[in-house]
């Protein structure tokens, strides 16, 4: 009788597992077997799933389950899921630039309004971190800058404009990413910070976040000794249940950032870290698109909710508060050319000008441009858009990491020309030894360079000497490319803010 009771309480439990479940998958077909086996409450889409035919794959989802929450990192700039056929967006770093909340909220809106578009409930964004650490190898331009009071003041405008769509934010990373010096997708970041600092920069966005009523937050695979030696906050009872529950007093739903990042996996397993996470007080996991990696979760959630290790009630307190992620009411009055004409808004007051007489001609211009890599769909470079926003001037293309063959050719063709623009490109990583030996071989020519950063900003810091002028637009999209040819060609003055820290 005891092993039919059991059996019939796993039986209950696995029913009631999946509630903690965002799962995710390969490709564009939707794996309906691994759907019904474990109901998840959640599925998170990435660029792979929404190529093709987004708006398809979204009714094949909802087809199964109507009420399954859909999630989609709309971040704009280099986090951007859904692409297809769609406006790409400056950064958060580069609308921040802008100085003008305004302009953050309308993004917001607009990219809320792709989210509801591909009928999607929630988008992974605003990033919160404050990137008080310049050589953060994952945050960066995502953020709103290194001033805790502006990265607050523009990632509640960006979530109020969420709201208006009818899609609901998520705030992340909590407590904050934005000290670090290693990568959670790679290994566990730590923060050896005391307690009253994380309070003056990490926490401050995350308790004005809060104190908004805003519906949803993400956690960061992040120790803080601080706040607990033991654990990383994703996996802390005292982090996410003590301090942001209890203390900070959030109501809303609290997800975890992709639970097979190097931080989680590489040190405290797959599902029994996924256990510590509901534990802690996670309403959502993350889980990567690994169909045995998802039933290994699933089971082990099962077993620990019909042995007791996890209250029904964690259950029922997770699923009222996801509630609050499903998608409401929302007005989206974007036509594609008011999306198009924003962005080029967001990009144009995003670009910051530090040195340098500006506008310069066309005519005896060589344009130097990266092609940056993205396997989800390359955006045109400098020299492919120079012809046409720097009338008269010539463009070559060189790799991201030039070779010393491209080096040759670009110098060889600058000789002919009477001045240089180059562009230069810092955001996962170091800095490319290739863009150095360019950049350091056209200033032996003697003549005018103009080096326009198309990642981080402080490009200049890497830089084997000082150039003639110096732009930077907080990111590669096309817009962006597009504002910096136009300001270098007099379309108008750029007044972008320095947001990242560490001026020149």
């Amino acid at each position: 009788m005891r092993g039919l009771a059991l059996f019939a309480g796993m039986g209950a439990a696995a029913a009631q597992a999946g509630a903690f479940l965002a799962v995710s998958f390969k490709g564009e077909e939707v794996p309906l077997a691994l759907l019904e086996e474990v109901r998840p409450a959640a599925v998170i889409l990435y660029p792979s799933n929404l190529r093709r035919d987004p708006q398809g794959l979204v009714r094949r989802l909802r087809a199964f389950d109507p009420n399954l929450l859909l999630l989609v990192d709309q971040e704009g700039g280099p986090f951007t899921s859904y692409r297809e056929g769609v406006v790409r967006f400056p950064s958060a770093m580069a609308l921040s630039a802008s100085g003008d909340e305004g302009l953050v909220e309308r993004v917001g809106w607009a990219l809320g309004c792709q989210v509801r578009r591909l009928g999607a409930d929630v988008n992974l964004a605003p990033v919160l971190d404050v990137n008080v650490n310049p050589d953060n190898p994952i945050i960066g331009i995502r953020s709103f800058g290194a001033d805790p009071e502006r990265v607050a003041q523009m990632g509640l405008a960006f979530a109020r404009g969420a709201l208006r769509s009818g899609a609901r934010p998520v705030g992340k990373h909590f407590p904050g990413h934005g000290d670090t010096g290693v990568d959670s997708h790679l290994d566990l970041p730590r923060v050896d910070k005391a307690r009253d600092a994380l309070e003056k920069v990490e926490l401050y966005p995350f308790r004005r976040y809060v104190a908004a009523g805003m519906p949803g937050l993400m956690t960061a695979h992040i120790l803080f000794p601080a706040l607990d030696p033991s654990y990383p906050a994703t996996l802390s009872q005292r982090i996410l249940t003590g301090l942001l529950r209890r203390e900070m007093g959030f109501k809303g739903a609290l997800l975890t950032d992709d639970m097979a990042m190097g931080a989680i996996k590489r040190h405290f397993g797959g599902a029994e870290a996924a256990l510590l996470a509901v534990k802690a007080g996670a309403d959502l996991l993350l889980l990567e698109p690994d169909e045995e990696a998802i039933r290994q979760v699933h089971r082990r959630l099962s077993q620990a909710l019909a042995r007791g290790e996890v209250p029904a009630s964690r259950v029922e307190e997770a699923r009222r508060r996801l509630a609050l992620l499903r998608a409401g009411k929302g007005e989206c009055p974007f036509a594609p050319e008011a999306e198009e004409a924003l962005a080029l808004e967001a990009a144009r007051k995003g670009v910051v000008h530090r040195f340098g007489p500006l506008p310069i001609p066309g005519p005896g211009t060589l344009v130097v441009g990266l092609k940056i890599s993205d396997r989800y769909g390359a955006e045109p470079t400098l020299a492919d858009l120079a012809p046409r926003h720097l009338p008269g001037s010539q463009g070559l293309n060189v790799s991201e990491d030039p070779t010393p063959e491209e080096v040759r050719q670009a110098v060889k063709a600058a000789t002919r020309a009477e001045r240089v623009v180059v562009s230069t490109y810092r955001w996962l990583g170091g800095f490319r030894e290739g863009q150095r030996a360019l950049v350091r071989e056209l200033l032996a020519l003697g003549k005018p360079v103009y080096a326009v950063a198309l990642g981080n900003p402080d490009d200049y810091r890497f830089l084997p000497g000082r150039p003639t002028g110096y732009l930077a637009t907080h990111g590669y999209r096309a817009v962006q490319v597009r504002a910096a040819l136009e300001a270098l060609a007099g379309a108008y003055t750029p007044a972008g803010q320095w947001v990242f820290g560490g001026e020149p």
